[in-house]
């Protein structure tokens, strides 16, 4: 799974989805800190990326890549990681959809 983090997910988290093999970008890496909401989704959507965030903002959007939203900063980054490769394996198209994780993905 392609992910961009939104600057509110820890590094921690964006640390383990890499070693889980994701292919993770951090907006702040990509198109910088406090970027526009529609600028993100448009970068996002143009490198087919599903946005994880913190963020719900972003339910606002009818159309987006997909949304990985994160219920709680505070959840152990394995529950993250794990919550996310599920989705991964399960989930065919994330489009359009948000996807509170880890909530019931663990």
């Amino acid at each position: 799974m392609k992910i961009c983090c939104d600057e509110n997910i820890s590094r921690s988290i964006v640390d383990l989805l890499r070693q889980e093999g994701h292919d993770v970008c951090r907006v702040q890496d990509e198109i910088g800190l406090a970027t526009a909401d529609p600028n993100v989704i448009a970068w996002c959507r143009e490198h087919d990326r599903v946005l994880f965030t913190n963020d719900d903002d972003f339910f606002a959007f009818d159309t987006h890549p997909g949304i990985l939203f994160l219920d709680d900063q505070r959840t152990p980054p394995r529950d993250v990681a794990t919550a996310v490769q599920r989705l991964d394996r399960v989930v065919p198209e994330l489009a359009d959809r948000v996807w509170h994780v880890p909530d019931g993905w663990t």
